[in-house]
């Protein structure tokens, strides 16, 4: 197999910095790599390049010299049509060295955004982030803070989440006080509830889990995170003792995710899948039947064990009607 070890330069930096590419070998790379250094000592594209360099030594002693090759490739700083420029340069590295597959290395996420571009032209067998490390002390940190702030703020790629959403939502915060609208300020209010919750399910994993269990399934995703969202709001307003939403959208909301999923999986794949049906009933039933009873204040032994039976029974029922649901289809 002939393998291509390469850097994407998605954005564009080292045509900035006026070094021309693509630029294919080991001496050429390496030449190239020292150079952007020299210029840009704090730049991790060149660290990349390196990095670039070091991967392709490796894997000559596997795939032997003849079968490796490695080349820096750059885009342009306008999103549009960086993808489109980066495989313009792929197909003039290809016609000088034609690979079987590419080692795709990058300094960053943006870099790795050309990834699909990239896999229109040949497989990618692996991709590799350089992460540069960078000293502890304070000076540096604030160093580093201020470089990547000014990147945020400046650069039109990031500077409409980092900037322009922010300030739209302070903007309408400030017209619903200044014109005392009650109801602005309420979907604000909401609005920053739902990124703090969003920003928490990201920290604890749980936005990985369910993108990896849902990553084919993007529509169910996103109303699954709403609907966890919804549920998290209903229970902590329960504990508090403020009903501020009523128990049938509760019930709606537990349910729509599954209602969802079967029928987007049914959409893509032409198949039912029983198990969120069965997953969708166990839910139903749970808010329905069970989950009043246990919450409710004062509720008795007697009380709670009937609801328990109630569950399971109407759980059994299920699985036995999807089951000869099931069996009634697949003739």
């Amino acid at each position: 197999m002939r393998v291509l070890v390469l850097y994407v330069d998605r954005d564009g930096d080292l045509k900035a910095q006026g070094f021309e590419t693509p630029v294919v070998g080991r001496d050429e790379v390496l030449r190239l790599a020292i150079r952007y250094i020299l210029a840009n000592p704090d730049d991790s594209d060149a660290n990349a390049v390196f990095a670039a360099v070091k991967i392709y030594d490796r894997l000559t002693s596997e795939y032997g010299v003849e079968n490796t090759n490695v080349a820096v490739i750059s885009g342009s700083p306008d999103p549009a049509v960086a993808d489109v420029v980066v495989v313009k340069e792929l197909e003039q590295v290809l016609a000088l060295y034609d690979a079987d597959a590419i080692y795709f290395v990058s300094d960053g996420p943006s870099d790795e955004a050309a990834i699909p571009a990239i896999q229109s032209k040949r497989p990618v067998m692996s991709v590799y982030r350089v992460v540069v490390k960078q000293a502890r002390g304070v000076e540096e940190t604030v160093t580093l803070f201020r470089y990547y702030l000014n990147k945020a703020v400046k650069e039109p790629e990031y500077r409409r989440y980092t900037v322009g959403i922010p300030a739209l939502l302070i903007f309408i915060l400030l017209f619903g006080n200044t014109f005392n609208i009650e109801v602005i300020r309420y979907m604000i209010n909401i609005v920053f509830l739902f990124m703090a919750f969003f920003i928490m399910i990201y920290g604890f994993g749980i936005y990985d889990f369910l993108r990896d269990v849902l990553k084919r399934y993007e529509v169910t995703f996103i109303i699954t995170v709403v609907s966890m969202f919804i549920v998290v709001i209903y229970l902590a307003s329960l504990f508090l003792g403020v009903q501020i939403i009523p128990s049938y959208v509760l019930l709606a909301v537990a349910v729509i995710p599954y209602v969802s999923y079967v029928s987007e999986a049914y959409i893509v794949n032409r198949k039912i899948r029983y198990g969120g049906i069965i997953a969708g009933g166990v839910t139903f039933f749970f808010f329905y039947l069970l989950f009043p009873v246990i919450t409710k204040q004062g509720s008795g032994l007697l009380e709670v064990l009937t609801a328990i039976g109630e569950f399971l029974a109407a759980v059994f029922l299920t699985v036995v009607a999807v089951y000869i649901a099931r069996r009634v289809l697949e003739r």
